[in-house]
């Protein structure tokens, strides 16, 4: 049996990318959401501090008043109390005088700026200022971090915990948030057993299962083993059918074409329908693309390396799709190769490297390995694409380096 005709992995990406999907939006508690898609603006409703705060610990001052002031010509000022942190500042600054301050406390009303305590000199019921500051120093005002009306978060951005930070600081408990997509996965193979078997000759354990389970899990997916399904159309239908409730399947194994590969023709005979069957890329030319029940439903290669650059490559865009992510861009860096990379011309291929950082910047090494193996997935920092109009890249070309997510 062939291979369907291959389409280019810029077609599959724009089938891919042009799959209809639906979003449902939720409220989850604000220390349950890290990590997870905003499902609307989040806008601020006050002031961010809410009052002028000190930066230092020291003395407010009216700057006016130490004007020219330094160590060997110190400015004296009268003391006046101390502004505390967590308590209301009501006392006034009154002309030649300063108030101690702390760090975080509020700044007393005609105070205009804060003297750090390492520029001061106590002198009985007075104190000697021995530096200069502008107007506004070391206090941060009203506003100036966050203001009432901004739009602090945008929807669609995932949330990291310094955006929870954000939330906690405007009193916002709880977020709207969209669903976690509920992701069906499924290993195939008569010859796959369970992690904690002992392989007969000719079986192997079923590595994709938690390398596809985890890169997924890391993206805030609900993700739910299906088990693993042999090689035989009611048992793949079955499992295909266990599978029916989620938002997408993943099946790992039975793409490639081969008389004991039934995924497809059990995928028709569901009523799915397949998109394509064949990429023209390298590692994980097998992969399949099909509709089935209106859901997504993808055949990747079994072997690990292939399995995982089709997941990054094709699986992991159509995921952040689900999640209402809105932020397509890869994480990604740039270095110069160590050796030159040679590939076949028309064919888009992925090459997991190594970086390293020295003090010359950033260098990139190739990690040449068969598809089967796992070990150079764990060694490697990220992958570099070669185009398909390319044949290759040459030692100390700059490269761009895409990180697995």
């Amino acid at each position: 049996m062939e291979f369907l005709k291959a389409v280019t992995a810029k077609e599959a990406l724009e089938m891919i990318n042009s799959f209809p999907i639906s979003l449902h939006t939720e409220v989850i508690p604000l220390d349950e959401s890290s990590g997870r898609i905003i499902a609307e603006d989040i806008i601020a409703h006050e002031n961010i501090p809410p009052f002028s705060r000190s930066l230092v610990d020291g003395f407010a001052v009216k700057v006016k008043d130490i004007h020219g002031a330094k160590e060997t010509n110190p400015a004296l000022l009268i003391y006046k109390g101390e502004s505390r942190i967590g308590e209301e500042t009501k006392e006034t600054l009154e002309d030649g005088c300063c108030i101690y301050i702390s760090t975080g406390a509020m700044i007393p009303e005609g105070a205009d700026g804060v003297v750090m305590h390492e520029y001061s000199r106590p002198m009985g019921d007075a104190v000697e200022i021995t530096r200069t500051i502008h107007k506004g120093e070391n206090i941060i005002f009203p506003g100036e971090d966050i203001r009432t009306g901004s739009i602090v978060l945008k929807q669609g951005k995932r949330l990291t915990p310094f955006d929870l930070g954000v939330l906690a600081a405007l009193g916002i408990a709880d977020v709207w948030s969209y669903k976690k997509p509920k992701i069906g996965l499924i290993s195939s193979g008569d010859e796959i057993i369970p992690v904690d078997q002992k392989p007969a000759p000719g079986q192997i354990r079923d590595i994709n299962h938690y390398t596809i389970l985890n890169m997924l899990r890391k993206t805030c997916s609900d993700v739910i083993f299906m088990g693993i399904t042999g090689d035989n159309p009611e048992d793949i239908q079955g499992h295909l059918h266990a599978a029916r409730d989620c938002h997408m399947i993943l099946v790992s194994g039975g793409s490639s074409k081969g008389e004991k590969d039934y995924m497809t023709e059990s995928i028709k005979q569901l009523g799915g329908k397949i998109l394509f069957h064949g990429v023209n890329i390298k590692p994980g030319k097998p992969t399949i693309f099909a509709s089935l029940w209106e859901k997504p439903i993808f055949g990747l290669p079994g072997h690990p390396v292939s399995c995982i650059m089709a997941l990054t490559r094709f699986v992991l865009p159509l995921v952040k799709r689900l999640q209402g992510d809105n932020n397509p861009e890869k994480k990604q860096t740039k270095g110069v190769l160590t050796t030159n990379i040679p590939s076949s011309y028309g064919i888009e291929e992925y090459v997991r490297v190594e970086i390293d950082y020295d003090n010359k910047g950033c260098t990139v090494t190739p990690l040449f390995a068969k598809s089967s193996v796992i070990s150079s997935l764990s060694r490697a920092s990220g992958y570099i694409i070669v185009p398909e109009a390319k044949e290759g890249f040459e030692r100390g070309e700059n490269v761009v380096v895409y990180y697995f997510e």
